[in-house]
């Protein structure tokens, strides 16, 4: 079949190995990862073209839904 041999010889792997400079020495935190972390502040957006039924009013006012895999309450007065 054609383009079996598609990526059988892997250039790349030659210009990764070479980018690495050679007076480069690995710290021994290097394995751990960052010390980081990440707050989602806000999200843009909401997809219904092809959802039903899943935007709610909660009882205060507040617009309740999801996008995404996040969960949504948000004061349409504040925006928040």
């Amino acid at each position: 079949m054609a383009g079996d041999q598609f990526m059988a010889i892997k250039p790349w792997i030659g210009a990764v190995k070479a980018s690495v400079p050679s007076d480069y020495k690995p710290s021994k935190d290097e394995s751990l990862p960052p010390k980081s972390s990440l707050e989602l502040e806000y999200v843009h957006g909401y997809r219904c073209h092809d959802s039903r039924n899943n935007l709610k009013f909660g009882p205060n006012g507040e617009i309740v839904y999801h996008t995404a895999a996040v969960g949504i309450v948000l004061d349409p007065k504040t925006n928040t």
